[in-house]
């Protein structure tokens, strides 16, 4: 038997169905447990022809119009970013920000963490998800992974690094304008510490690390591998910690520091190959977050990862697809089975 098990448990719920004339209607509902986490999502097949109330489409004559209204004020165009953003020390980015291209890095004004540092990405105020090019994001990575390098050797300290999107405000983006946010600190947050300790746990329990077994894994069964891009692997969620999760594990790097072009540009291919997929299934926001180990230590139980997850679209008043059953009982609802996304995702990769 393989270390990793893919578990799920079932459930019958029963009533009179108001929708079939009063039937009795019986509905069977499938738990999957993430195999590292715990984590538990929920699936139930009469959602996936729900999709319309769960996710209504995106209005993209609102999106349009929003953007529009908003350009004028936008402090990452027409260059307003170089007089309205702060600057670090030149000790540690001797021009105070990071430019490459049409991207920018500087502080965020308003920090969560001791390094929280935003990337611009690029000059135009809005893009729909399959125009943001995998050269425009291999730039912004590559600043990012400059600055996580940059930051730790004037701080040594600030060990734990995070690169995160919010796409849109359904996603929780204060601005239209594309950005990165980026976050580095002397301990973990919850979830990155989460990921830390239950991959140390493994890798005392079967002497191996979970993220490659977990590879080799998904590609032997083959239902939720999509892709590998160079040492980069691309797969579905079992257990999704939102819709449409999207997974990718670099399999012979733990840290960002030892992120070389290649790494960068994997992430930015297979980032803009997903966000095209999104575009074509009908959804306009999402997040993402990738993961390091700490930068100061290679550490044998983990390696870099990434979760890319769509959230609800845009369109005026939209409804929260974040409710309490995610934010306070930690569930997830699985709103499309992981190996069927995983099929329509091989079309793009």
């Amino acid at each position: 038997m393989g270390k990793i098990h893919f578990e799920s448990w079932r459930q019958t719920a029963i009533f009179h169905n108001p929708l079939k004339d009063g039937q009795l209607d019986t509905q069977e509902i499938e738990v999957r447990i993430d195999p590292l986490t715990r984590h538990q999502s929920t699936f139930n097949p009469g959602l996936e022809g729900k999709m319309s109330i769960l996710f209504p489409e995106t209005d993209y004559a609102y999106l349009e119009q929003r953007a529009e209204a908003t350009r004028g004020q936008c402090f990452l165009c027409d260059d307003r970013w170089r007089t309205a953003t702060p600057t670090y020390s030149t000790d540690i980015f001797p021009e105070g920000r990071l430019q490459r291209g049409e991207v920018a890095l500087f502080p965020n004004l308003f920090p969560v963490a001791a390094f929280h540092a935003v990337v611009k990405v690029g000059d135009r105020h809005f893009r729909l998800p399959n125009e943001i090019s995998a050269d425009l994001l291999e730039d912004a990575f590559t600043v990012s992974i400059e600055s996580f390098r940059e930051y730790n050797r004037c701080h040594p300290s600030i060990r734990y690094f995070t690169i995160n999107a919010n796409f849109l405000l359904p996603a929780g983006a204060s601005i239209i304008h594309p950005h990165l946010q980026l976050l580095g600190s002397p301990f973990p947050g919850t979830y990155h510490e989460l990921l830390l300790e239950k991959g140390l746990a493994y890798y005392k329990n079967h002497g191996s690390c979970y993220w490659t077994d977990l590879v080799e894994e998904e590609k032997s069964l083959g239902e939720r591998f999509v892709a590998q891009i160079g040492n980069s692997a691309w797969f579905t969620a079992y257990a999704p910690g939102g819709a449409n999760e999207i997974n990718a594990v670099w399999t012979k790097r733990s840290n960002f520091l030892e992120w070389g072009p290649e790494e960068i540009r994997q992430m930015a291919d297979g980032i803009s190959r997903a966000l095209c997929a999104y575009h074509d299934m009908k959804f306009s926001s999402f997040n993402f977050s990738c993961f390091s180990g700490p930068v100061d230590r290679s550490l044998p139980e983990f390696r870099c990862l990434l979760r890319l997850v769509n959230r609800q679209n845009a369109m005026p008043h939209h409804r929260t697809d974040d409710y309490y059953f995610q934010k306070l009982l930690k569930n997830e609802i699985i709103v499309q089975r992981p190996e069927k996304l995983a099929a329509f995702l091989k079309g793009y990769f």
